[in-house]
């Protein structure tokens, strides 16, 4: 009996810990898949699981993206992945309860996030036109001043000092759409999907024709795989201001998720015409593309180009890899 309690009294210490006990058999399995923004799964992303407890333990997701935790104690959890290849693609944290268990088993999938595009110009900076409405505000000086500096430390890379001074350009000026973008920026950035629409919708209400308002918002939507509002937004954005890159890159990937081929490798492709450095990213989505459509050579030189235009991108090993096969299966054609 002694060492019975012993045994329990181990496992309560060993399993808030997260280390994995063996032969311990209780509990409920957790299962599911991390999938990637464009809807393939995420081979090799790390998932965590947490319970209120302190109970925690990590896993692997294989090569179709499935993860597998067995042994859960009974309670409410929090899951979440990241790609360590990728720093800045993670999945929104899911939150889940073993009272929805099915015979002991509770199937949560994930979504890692589409990355924020870098380098592009904060919306207030991008052209030296303003609009009628624009022109039409009248601003006052401090509230002004305010938002001039919030781009500055935003240009700066201090997005926390950017954003305490957007905060105060909005407060002293409510109506002030471009520093509510700026804000949504910051917040979209940081992975706050909810606060950051929130300021875009604002700004929206204010101006309906502010493209970098439309754009962030349909880049949250994006986010939040609400494809069909993110194309719409988009679209908008685009119909007022056509010359952006980063409208049309995000327009084709969400395009892309529908499986709506045409108009995605349309909008890539014009998107690459506009600026092929901002947009660099389109050569990996029109890869995926041609790669289903069974044309490796071509969505190998993809992979190529953008590489050569991002040779030190978080997610290089990744692509060289899958360039590589591409490369293979069309060598491989060629023998046969």
């Amino acid at each position: 009996m002694g060492k019975r309690r012993l045994t329990l009294i181990a496992l309560l210490l060993l399993c808030p810990l997260g280390i994995e006990v063996p032969g311990w058999q209780g509990g409920i399995v957790v299962f599911g898949r991390v999938y990637q923004p464009d809807g393939q799964p995420a081979v090799r992303a790390k998932v965590r699981i947490e319970i209120v407890n302190g109970f925690w333990r990590e896993v692997w997701s294989d090569d179709q993206g499935k993860f597998e935790f067995r042994a859960i104690p009974a309670g409410r959890y929090r899951l979440a992945a990241t790609n360590p290849e990728v720093a800045e693609q993670f999945s929104e944290p899911a939150e889940s309860d073993s009272t929805r268990s099915f015979a002991n088993r509770l199937q949560v999938d994930l979504y890692l996030r589409l990355p924020v595009t870098v380098g592009v110009k904060p919306a207030g900076s991008s052209s030296s036109l303003i609009s009628v409405e624009e022109a039409a505000q009248k601003i006052p000086g401090g509230a002004r001043k305010a938002y001039e500096q919030g781009l500055k430390l935003q240009r700066e890379s201090e997005p926390v000092k950017a954003l305490l001074h957007f905060d105060r350009a909005i407060e002293l000026f409510p109506g002030y759409y471009q520093a509510l973008t700026e804000r949504g920026n910051i917040r979209m950035a940081r992975g706050l999907l909810s606060e950051a629409a929130s300021d875009f919708e604002q700004a929206l209400r204010l101006n309906a024709r502010y493209a970098p308002a439309l754009r962030g918002l349909g880049y949250c939507q994006l986010q939040q795989r609400q494809f069909e509002a993110a194309i719409n937004s988009l679209e908008r954005a685009y119909a007022v201001a056509p010359e952006v890159p980063l409208t049309l890159l995000l327009l084709g990937y969400g395009n892309m998720s529908l499986d709506r081929i045409e108009p995605a490798r349309q909008c890539l492709i014009e998107a690459l015409r506009l600026d092929e450095k901002v947009a660099a990213r389109a050569h990996v989505y029109l890869g995926e593309i041609e790669s289903k459509e069974g044309k490796y050579a071509e969505a190998a030189e993809r992979l190529r180009r953008y590489l050569s235009l991002n040779p030190g991108a978080s997610d290089a090993g990744t692509l060289r890899q899958r360039e590589e096969e591409w490369r293979q299966r069309v060598k491989k054609a060629e023998r046969n």
